[in-house]
């Protein structure tokens, strides 16, 4: 059984908010976030979807050094915490967090490695007071210089295993697009233990090694710890143009999409191939990262339904 899930914003009932997003001056607070988070977790729950990914500032400004206060608010929001990661449990709904691309182990400035620890050490934090399992992960990217990956891999990997052993428990690693590859991502995993999280469209684009689809997912989901469901992201890259209105004088302009900018919808046909080369691997979540984002998800169970009805109750 493959479980979908879906990043952050709601579309369906109109849309539901996902976090408290005034600003600092406005006072938001974590426990007008997690009330928000409720109302999510009820939608998905209504339509049987497994997975959902926590804003990254769902606590507002937790980790910025100009507002240290906010950090109390975990505590003052301790029940509230316990009773919203209880309602998820109650539905079956994994929690997690992806962490912005800037936080990084493996960039040379201090600073910013500072800053990156106190956001990863904070975000755990929130997970914790959720009362995640060890499914409830923080993804990161590998970040840092590209002029010498080499390096950057070492300092990653040094930096990992100086982290607090729960905080480490936490963290999985993502490739990129178009920077970090998978085969260095793996080689972080066999020197650290860090789990991967297979990224369909990433190792799609940035593939120089030509590791096959299937041999990359198999040897990601084996990175997980026994017993601790793996999960990957599914995404379809985006063809469709963005139509800018003539103005100014000046005539209408086509602009093509970007290469690994996600579709507004996921592409079925690609979808069903991924499952079918994933036949005979072990369980695993699938975290759609789409524009359309749960609308994606319902016309993709639609859709796979429709080409590939052997599929249906594979899928949730």
């Amino acid at each position: 059984m493959f479980r979908l899930g879906v990043a952050v914003k709601i579309l369906g009932r109109g849309g539901l908010r996902a976090r408290d997003g005034r600003r600092a001056e406005n006072a938001p607070h974590l426990s007008v976030s997690l009330l928000l988070v409720r109302e999510v977790l009820l939608y998905l729950a209504a339509q049987q979807i497994g997975c959902y990914r926590l804003a990254d500032d769902l606590l507002p400004y937790l980790g910025d050094g100009r507002y240290p206060e906010v950090a109390r608010q975990i505590a003052e929001s301790a029940a509230l915490l316990d009773d919203t990661g209880t309602l998820a449990q109650a539905h079956g709904i994994r929690l997690s967090i992806h962490l912005p691309l800037w936080v990084t182990l493996a960039t040379t400035d201090a600073a910013i490695v500072a800053r990156s620890v106190a956001i990863i050490s904070a975000r755990a934090q929130l997970l914790d007071g959720l009362r995640c399992g060890p499914e409830g992960v923080l993804v990161l990217h590998v970040g840092g210089t590209h002029s010498d990956k080499a390096a950057a891999l070492r300092r990653w990997a040094a930096r990992y295993l100086q982290l607090p052993h729960a905080v480490r428990q936490r963290l999985a690693l993502e490739a990129d697009d178009n920077g970090f590859t998978f085969s260095e991502v793996l080689w972080l995993h066999q020197a650290t233990g860090v789990p991967i999280v297979f990224d369909a469209l990433h190792h799609r684009l940035n593939n120089p090694e030509q590791v096959p689809m299937s041999m990359a997912l198999a040897l990601a989901l084996a990175s997980w710890p026994p017993g601790v469901r793996p999960k990957v992201h599914f995404s379809t890259q985006r063809t469709e143009a963005h139509l800018l209105p003539a103005r100014h004088g000046a005539a209408q302009q086509v602009v093509a999409p970007q290469l690994g900018q996600h579709a507004d919808f996921v592409d079925p046909g690609e979808f069903v191939a991924f499952l079918r080369a994933a036949h005979g691997l072990a369980a695993f979540d699938i975290m759609l990262e789409a524009k359309a984002a749960d609308l994606a998800l319902l016309r993709l169970r639609a859709d796979v339904a429709r080409i590939a009805p052997e599929l249906v109750g594979v899928v949730s």
